[in-house]
């Protein structure tokens, strides 16, 4: 018999209760259990176990031995996912959510690249203005584009950047309304609302070292970025939206940058996942690829 699975089999007994419970877990019949504690016992000169027809409990020596053989079985099974990482070509289908605009100018992309590494590894990608239940929906990953608030225990999050927010409008309705010199002045202006479940109206602007809070109005709302841009590029009003959204048209005069020394708090770019002792190697290669992108291109890096 086989030392390594005479010493799984110990452990599950002892973790599983009884010799019939550690032999459905491992497959094998309720005497082969019984043989490999036997041996385990008889080859150390000491018993491990002091059975009986309703329990058993270990003995001081089993207590210890239980104890380092847990600790062994874990080493073993680093080294072999250490080993399969090194050795095997990353593979399978990664499900990955992200804010819908953020994922069509920095997500694809990346994943573009990624993929010249990786070609072997399937992409599912799942736009969203809202943050999903990563659990619930099956996601492997999940990029997140804000103050993230980690309720949930079994996610980890791992910060690939930050942003900023900026306001902005057309110089046709800078024109005709005025330029804002202040953040209160925005309540005289038509001020274009992203609202997804609420209306995010209250926009706030940090100054001369205080906290300015405005609660805005205007006639557009809509829970896509893009669109308000676009109408804020039209001239219908004022538009609050991440830099990285705005800056083309900043760049090609198509808006201009308004109240720019009240800057809005940055917000953060995180990655969340599953909280597991292994990561998949489709998650962790991607997670790290995305970290060193951000980090290396310098559009992205003034972006996020």
């Amino acid at each position: 018999m086989d030392k390594l699975a005479s010493i799984k089999a110990f452990c599950a007994v002892v973790r599983d209760g009884s010799f019939s419970a550690a032999a459905r877990s491992l497959g094998v019949s309720t005497a082969m259990v019984s043989k490999h504690i036997k041996r385990l016992e008889d080859e150390l000169g000491a018993r491990l176990l002091n059975r009986s027809t309703r329990h058993n409990a270990l003995t001081e020596a089993g207590d210890e031995y239980f104890r380092r053989c847990q600790q062994l079985l874990a080493q073993l099974e680093e080294l072999e996912f250490n080993v399969r990482t090194l050795s095997d070509e990353v593979r399978g289908t990664l499900k990955i959510s992200a804010p819908a605009t953020f994922g069509t100018l920095f997500l694809m992309p990346a994943i573009l690249q990624y993929k010249q590494r990786h070609p072997h590894v399937q992409i599912n990608l799942r736009l969203s203005p809202q943050m999903p239940d990563i659990l619930e929906g099956g996601f492997d990953l999940a990029i997140y584009a804000g103050n993230a608030k980690l309720d949930n225990s079994s996610l980890l999050a791992r910060r690939l950047g930050s942003f900023r927010l900026a306001v902005c409008a057309s110089k046709t309705y800078l024109d005709e309304h005025g330029t804002p010199t202040h953040p209160q002045e925005l309540v005289r202006h038509n001020c274009l609302i992203y609202h997804d479940e609420v209306a995010h109206d209250e926009w706030i602007f940090k100054g001369a070292g205080t906290e300015i809070a405005v609660h805005v109005q205007g006639d557009l709302h809509a829970n896509q970025g893009n669109a308000l841009r676009v109408a804020a590029v039209g001239g219908l009003g004022i538009v609050r939206l991440p830099n990285y959204l705005l800056q083309d048209d900043v760049r090609a005069r198509r808006l201009k940058e308004i109240l720019s020394e009240y800057r809005s708090p940055p917000r953060a770019v995180y990655a969340l996942h599953h909280q597991r002792r292994h990561v998949p190697a489709k998650v962790r290669t991607f997670i790290d690829f995305l970290a060193e992108r951000f980090e290396a291109d310098h559009d992205i890096a003034e972006a996020v």
